[in-house]
């Protein structure tokens, strides 16, 4: 024998079966979104890192490829100032270094010429400056 009073009744109409409300389904599908978007923004976040290393290993080779350059030219630079080069390259052109006696050097202040009635060209040295 059944006792009713022991018995709970349930309110569910006859034939339903247990589907999930709306306000559930609405729930797993918002967890589900936020993490997939935080896959994405992890995926997105990995990404960038992985230009900006492969954007920093780009400049450390081309800063390594200047510095080759610069050592090369500053090589070149102080073996072309060279006393040595400079006379090198000097006698190449047929240039030879003057004896100290025989070099006047004239100051342009004292040196004026005097016009003379015969005169057809006349040339005066102008000063300039070697370094402004």
């Amino acid at each position: 024998m059944i006792d009713l009073q022991l018995q709970e009744l349930s309110n569910y109409p006859v034939g339903s079966d247990d589907r999930a409300t709306f306000s559930e389904i609405v729930r797993w599908i918002s967890v589900v979104a936020l993490l997939v978007c935080l896959i994405l923004a992890y995926a997105w976040s990995r990404n960038e890192i992985l230009n900006v290393h492969y954007q920093m290993e780009r400049l450390r080779k081309g800063s390594n490829e200047l510095g080759e350059i610069n050592a090369t030219l500053r090589a070149e630079y102080s073996s072309l100032i060279s006393p040595e080069s400079v006379y090198r390259e000097a006698s190449k052109l047929g240039l030879v270094s003057s004896n100290r006696t025989e070099v006047r050097i004239l100051n342009s202040d004292i040196a004026t010429v005097k016009p003379s009635g015969q005169l057809v060209a006349q040339s005066t040295v102008a000063k300039k400056l070697l370094h402004e």
